[in-house]
């Protein structure tokens, strides 16, 4: 809330990064940014996906700078739910004059689906 207070609303989302990468470092909040989950598909790399911020190996931050958070926000966050070890997220909007955020929790279809990719994967080694 911080670097929304002193930046304002509806910079670049860069900026907000940035902003965001100081204030973690320092309050000694363990965080790694735009941290790379790659894409596979059958196991062959196709492409690569960053998270804003991973936050102490437990949550992920994604931010933007948006009129509103839209489904395709929600979606994108659940997708790097799907693909990473992590079982919740927190996705905040600095575009409005009002901090906007959500908490994402993975639905169970997402939850289903990590299950049967794990079993994949534990039955092919």
């Amino acid at each position: 809330m911080s670097v929304h207070r002193e930046i304002g609303p509806g910079f670049p989302e860069q900026y907000y990064q940035k902003a965001l990468e100081m204030e973690f470092a320092s309050q000694g909040v363990s965080y790694e940014a735009q941290k790379s989950l790659p894409m596979l598909y059958k196991e062959t790399q196709i492409g690569m996906n960053y998270l804003d911020f991973e936050i102490d190996e437990k949550l992920i931050l994604e931010i933007k700078s948006a009129n509103q958070l839209t489904n395709v926000h929600m979606f994108q966050v659940l997708k790097y739910l799907a693909v990473s070890n992590l079982s919740v997220a927190l996705l905040v909007n600095f575009g409005q004059e009002k901090l906007e955020h959500r908490r994402i929790l993975p639905t169970s279809k997402w939850q289903e689906f990590k299950k049967v990719s794990q079993l994949r994967n534990d039955s092919q080694q």
